[in-house]
């Protein structure tokens, strides 16, 4: 038999590189794998640095309580339990991937390795994220900038203690996937990947809209976008029906169980505690969600307006909703930080400032969680010593933490308006 030709990952033609299944802007081929290979091993090194910096200089810990459930969870499920029904299960019913998957192969090779396994794991979906962050910004920017983008998204610290104790890294790579194939042509896919990315943990799914307006922008057939959205419905619905007909109560409570809930990191938390210092009621836990819905209809209302065909803008857009949805949830982990990271990587590669302010937000939200937890706050209460005038030292720790959120907001919106001007006539 003839040995099999070698297939070769890339392919030059008419000054696109060919990869997976992207065409890629004309990038030296020879520097393009460098910087995958150098990103690669950063995004590791980085995992590696955090972990020691945390265990051995801070003397923290690694929080390794949710991959605790994720475990329990697995094991009853491989006893023959359904989850939503026989017990509590409080993710979406896709995240059973990253939960029984580290399972099985701690199964296969007779080991309790579970907790290495989904570290692992997550690493592999925090890697395809930096990989795609890198391929997306070769789509706005030169070859340089891109792997400027890449190296924020691989060397973000607080994104990396939480790829190594959450599964928030796997609905992340789904988003980011699904930007990218969108952005690369491939329509059809990005639609599915950010429905898919609902059913691991919802904040995916706010891409959906603005995928519709940026295509009716473009001019596609309102047939062809009603098609869209009755393909992501029907997917939907297809995965979540077998768990809604079987415990529609356990299923619900898998989407809205950060409602009924407040900690302290929250910015709910800092308005009503903000509100009751003024000797005020606390009530903004109770129009929290609709105030985000209606803020969510009007930031999508804005971007129809504006009406850029930039896919820039389109990416400020999608940040703007996760990050809506970031700061409007109840509970709002810190390990929320892991979604809109690809984004502040691809959004402040722009000058030293905004660089640094990335890195900023990032070491503020690695001192949030672990090394200020229980010293400056609880998940219910902010301590009360230290502090500053009568003040607890936490609501000090967390006003600077929303200060840095709305430097980079503001960055993303001034570029946003940059872009956008010349195609407002003004």
């Amino acid at each position: 038999m003839a040995p099999q030709k070698r297939k070769k990952p890339l392919k030059i033609a008419e000054n696109q590189i060919s990869f997976l299944c992207f065409r890629l802007p004309c990038p030296d081929p020879a520097l393009f794998r460098r910087h995958l290979l150098t990103l690669v091993v950063l995004s590791i090194f980085t995992k590696l640095l955090v972990s020691f910096l945390t265990t051995s200089v801070f003397s923290s810990f690694i929080d390794y309580f949710d991959i605790g459930y994720y475990l329990k969870d697995a094991t009853q499920i491989w006893m023959g339990k359904i989850p939503y029904v026989h017990f509590a299960y409080y993710y979406p019913p896709l995240s059973l991937v990253s939960v029984l998957l580290p399972l099985i192969i701690a199964l296969l090779f007779n080991s309790p390795i579970y907790i290495l396994t989904h570290q692992i794991l997550m690493c592999f979906f925090d890697i395809g994220t930096t990989l795609l962050v890198y391929l997306v910004a070769l789509r706005f920017y030169d070859q340089k900038r891109a792997f400027i983008c890449g190296f924020l998204s691989a060397t973000a610290i607080s994104a990396a203690y939480f790829v190594l104790t959450k599964y928030d890294a796997f609905p992340t790579f789904l988003l980011i996937l699904s930007l990218a194939l969108f952005i690369y042509g491939r329509e059809a896919a990005g639609y599915a990947f950010s429905a898919i990315g609902f059913l691991v943990k919802w904040f995916p799914v706010v891409a959906y809209p603005y995928y519709l307006v940026y295509e009716h922008l473009q001019g596609k057939e309102t047939r062809l976008l009603a098609r869209r959205v009755l393909i992501g419905a029907v997917l939907v619905l297809v995965i979540t029906l077998p768990f809604i007909v079987l415990s529609p109560v356990g299923f619900l409570n898998s989407y809205i169980l950060n409602v009924e809930r407040t900690q302290a990191q929250s910015i709910v938390f800092y308005l009503d505690y903000i509100a009751n210092s003024l000797g005020g009621p606390s009530f903004f836990g109770s129009i929290i969600v609709p105030v985000m819905a209606l803020i969510q209809l009007g930031l999508l209302a804005i971007y129809w307006r504006v009406g850029s065909k930039d896919l820039r803008v389109l990416c400020s857009f999608i940040f703007f909703a996760v990050v809506l949805v970031m700061v409007s949830n109840h509970v709002s982990s810190p390990q929320y930080i892991v979604w809109v990271t690809p984004f502040l990587a691809l959004l402040l590669a722009g000058s030293l400032k905004s660089i640094l302010l990335f890195y900023a937000y990032q070491v503020w939200v690695y001192l949030e969680f672990p090394l200020m937890f229980q010293i400056l706050y609880t998940n219910s209460a902010y301590t009360q010593s230290p502090a500053l005038f009568g003040i607890p030292g936490g609501f000090f720790f967390f006003t600077v933490k929303f200060a840095l959120l709305a430097m980079i907001l503001w960055i993303v919106g001034r570029e946003v308006y940059r872009i956008t001007k010349p195609e407002r006539g003004n």
